[in-house]
């Protein structure tokens, strides 16, 4: 964890730095000159390359490059902003573009070949915008990230790049996921549908012959085939909406059975293989599959019973199928473990809403009480992994709708939020140690956390997490819910801290350290910490998925607060430098003041 915690502090400091630079060279000073405003980006720019030069080791030149080629965007902005231009927004991703390629070509750096790709799928974006619209256009752009796939092997053997595979297989994954969902749009869409298709296959065929077939990346094969099957089910949807006044019953089921080929194609691919972190990867797709393969199974059935002359009352029979599937059927077929079961008891949860809430008018409180009382029902005498993982974000739910229908003065937010720490705190200060280890109750506070990260972020654009003075004005005891979460986060990260570090000085500085990230988060958004402290009980844990999604959480949460206008862009600035300077010393300081310590931990 000590590592970890290191490496956390060094790259969120150059996040925060980025961000702040970004601020102060956007905010329009009225008393600077032009040369002056332009010295400010291009000073920092040219530290960085005298960092690159002198620094030593290869994770620091690393970042000071990445930190100058950003900056290089932030200097063409504020060259378009000083003499006003009027250039079109993709003037400005074409300059940054090529200035890029000269320090990728010198470096071979794969974290500025990701900067490139994605400057460079902008500024395709904002150029077909003038030319093009509808879903198209996403589609076309996301193609950078293919023709990097293509092209990278052959320009590494050219300037003799050191090849890294996790940079390839991440510039794999981005592909994949944009391209399926973007080609499908695209292909769904009313124009351009043609050019969609044959792009669609040459880019899964290319892909696939130059990262497989030369390469041997057994990740492509699997992931061509998943593109391959969405493919069909997209011509097969496109096909439905183009035929007027037939059946779509027949073509759903042809989606259903290309889907269901598709998955068996994939286990038969992958089958044979040993490798532990491939075949992990063949499960996530697996499983996409599946619940794709159920939603249009459910799709089918709808249709199916509306041949037969039921309307809305097909809600309430495809629920009780569903429920049933999931609690009795999964366990019977052997799919006790199957994530299938989460989205088929889910599913069923909602279609007994809509029939609750269309069919008999119901109120969405008195649909969601039912609801919840029929989970809890379940959750108790017949338990499953789904219901574990739901238990707890299915409660805050009702008591969400509880408090706006019969509470309006009190923030829902802040309480469900204020209520998930208070959990989180109990399990882990007064909980014993050999029951957190039970399998059943890891799933409940999976959940617990789920909502944990989810609430901060789906209320930013509401006021929720940030500190805005009239806010409070508006509901009851919001101060007093803000100091609660803070103490409450403070008291579970030192917690965390204090069981996970054997090391008593470094504890003691990094609850400094943790306790100065609470007053940051208190004084500018206070969502910044709720998902910081659910990243420090994921690396006490190891777990890598749950330190991704709640990285990628906190950079989300960074990126809103530099588009907020609740403040302006100096005081962000000011406030963004110096957080990104107090953990450049904190990285420091643990990599100097404990050296050795990482054998110890």
């Amino acid at each position: 964890m000590f590592e970890k915690i290191k490496k956390f502090f060094l790259y969120f400091s150059v996040i925060f730095f980025i961000a702040g630079v970004t601020s102060f060279t956007a905010y329009n000073w009225a008393t600077m000159s032009r040369v002056e405003k332009l010295a400010v980006p291009s000073a920092i720019i040219i530290a960085g390359l005298g960092a690159y030069l002198f620094l030593k080791k290869d994770i620091y030149k690393n970042l000071v490059l990445f930190f100058s080629s950003f900056t290089i965007g932030t200097l063409f902005a504020v060259y378009g902003q000083v003499y006003q231009t009027g250039a079109d927004t993709w003037i400005l991703f074409r300059n940054w573009a090529i200035f890029l390629i000269i320090p990728i070509i010198a470096t071979g750096y794969y974290s500025l070949v990701v900067l490139f790709s994605i400057v460079v799928a902008l500024g395709i974006n904002f150029y077909l915008e003038l030319y093009l619209s509808g879903a198209i256009i996403p589609f076309l752009s996301c193609l950078t990230f293919g023709i990097v796939l293509m092209a990278y092997p052959f320009i590494q053997k050219r300037f003799n790049f050191k090849f890294n595979n996790v940079f390839y297989n991440t510039m794999i994954g981005i592909f994949y996921i944009s391209f399926i969902v973007s080609g499908f749009a695209a292909i769904n869409s009313y124009d351009n549908i043609l050019l969609a298709i044959i792009l669609y296959l040459i880019f899964v065929a290319g892909v696939y012959f130059i990262a497989y077939k030369q390469m041997q990346k057994i990740t492509v094969k699997i992931l061509s085939i998943t593109a391959l099957g969405c493919f069909g089910v997209a011509v097969i949807m496109k096909m439905i909406s183009e035929i007027f006044y037939v059946d779509a019953t027949m073509f759903i089921l042809l989606s259903l059975l290309v889907i269901i080929g598709t998955i068996a194609a994939v286990i038969k691919s992958s089958n044979k293989i040993e490798n532990e972190n491939i075949k992990k990867i063949t499960n996530i797709v697996v499983g996409f599959l599946k619940v794709f393969a159920f939603f249009l199974l459910m799709i089918f059935v709808f249709s199916l019973l509306s041949l037969i002359g039921l309307g809305e009352e097909a809600l309430i029979v495809v629920a009780i199928l569903l429920v049933a599937f999931s609690c009795f059927a999964a366990k019977m077929l052997g799919l006790k473990n199957d994530k299938v079961e989460i989205v088929a008891f889910t599913a069923g949860l909602l279609c007994l809403g809509g029939y609750l809430g269309f069919q008999l008018e119901m109120t969405t409180l008195s649909v969601v009480f039912i609801i919840t009382v029929i989970f809890n029902l379940f959750w108790f005498f017949m338990p499953t992994r789904a219901l574990d993982l739901l238990l707890l974000p299915m409660n805050y739910c009702l008591l969400g709708f509880f408090i706006e229908e019969k509470a309006p003065s009190i923030n829902y937010y802040y309480s469900i939020i204020t209520i998930a720490l208070i959990v989180e705190a109990y399990f882990y200060f007064l909980y014993d140690k050999k029951q957190l280890l039970n399998e059943k109750l890891k799933r409940v506070l999976i959940g617990n956390e789920a909502a944990l990260i989810l609430l901060p972020l789906s209320c930013l654009s509401t006021g929720i997490g940030i500190f805005i003075d009239d806010f409070e004005l508006m509901f009851k005891y919001v101060q007093y819910y803000r100091i609660v979460d803070i103490v409450l986060t403070v008291l579970i990260g030192a917690f965390v801290i204090f069981k996970t570090i054997k090391n008593q000085k470094l504890q003691v500085v990094l609850c400094i350290f943790w306790l100065g990230l609470n007053y940051f988060a208190y004084s500018q958004i206070l969502s910044l910490i709720i998902v910081m402290l659910i990243m420090l009980i994921y690396a006490s844990k190891n777990s890598k998925w749950g330190m991704l999604i709640s990285t990628l959480a906190a950079c989300y949460v960074v990126f809103y607060y530099y588009f907020t206008t609740y403040k302006s862009l100096l005081d962000k600035s000011i406030a963004l430098s110096i957080s990104g300077g107090l953990l450049l010393v904190a990285y420091l300081v643990l990599k100097y003041g404990f050296k050795g310590v990482e054998t110890n931990e």
